[in-house]
């Protein structure tokens, strides 16, 4: 870990304050987290063979990396191939989809939409109708999963660059002010002093406000998959089986 720099000499105008970003983590503590799953989905997370995954010591949230959601652990009983796509070719399903999936639409109007639904197109192909409401709704869900996770990954990539160049302004400015304290600075290390503390400051600013969001983006994948949880949830109420 960096130690923070403290200069006697130049402490008035010295930005180095901030804790090292390398003491930073990169996530939200347990205790901060909106209790928003519920314990059925928290059970069924911890149980589920399609949340096993390998270490990405890239991943920077506290979330579990889980890269895509399979159709049978929301859904144990599907009749319908999990990799079936039909669904795409029948309009009132897509435009089923179309209405459930945004997150504006809120769980209270989700539920008095699929029940309508369901009463207009009573009948033995109700089922199928449904399971592949899922299928639309898991496609349409992983893919903007996938492009969140990757944009995650991307991120705490960007983080660490930064971090790097954090740790090495510090240590340039430590060799800079042990000069400044021996009385051997020469005008140029001194401006490049001057520099380097602004730069400083603004990388330190830059790598505290992404931390700040980077907290409710790990969130989304999360929220995305207990929306998709409780969505199946409503869809399986009007099914016979």
């Amino acid at each position: 870990m960096v130690a923070n720099v403290k200069a006697p000499m130049r402490e008035a105008r010295s930005p180095i304050n901030a804790a090292s970003p390398e003491k930073q983590r990169y996530h939200k503590k347990p205790g901060n987290m909106p209790r928003l799953i519920t314990s059925a989905l928290l059970a069924l997370l911890i149980s589920s063979p399609a949340h096993a995954y390998k270490e990405d010591k890239n991943w920077p949230c506290i979330q579990a990396k889980v890269e895509k959601l399979s159709a049978g652990q929301m859904w144990p009983n599907l009749t319908t191939k999990a990799d079936d796509q039909s669904w795409r070719d029948d309009k009132t399903i897509t435009a089923l989809v179309e209405q459930l999936l945004p997150r504006r639409t809120t769980l209270e109007e989700t539920e008095k939409i699929i029940k309508e639904f369901a009463e207009k197109h009573k009948g033995p192909n109700l089922n199928i109708a449904l399971e592949k409401t899922y299928l639309g709704l898991l496609t349409e869900i992983n893919t903007i999963r996938a492009e969140i996770i990757s944009g995650i990954g991307r991120f705490s990539n960007r983080q660490k660059v930064l971090v790097k160049r954090i740790t090495e302004s510090r240590h340039k400015i430590t060799d800079y002010e042990k000069k400044d304290i021996a009385g051997t600075l020469t005008k140029e290390e001194d401006s490049q002093l001057v520099k380097l503390e602004q730069a400083l400051e603004w990388d330190q600013r830059i790598h505290e406000e992404r931390e700040q969001s980077l907290e409710f983006v790990c969130e989304a994948p999360v929220l995305l998959e207990q929306r998709l949880f409780t969505l199946a949830r409503q869809l399986q109420k009007y099914t016979n089986s």
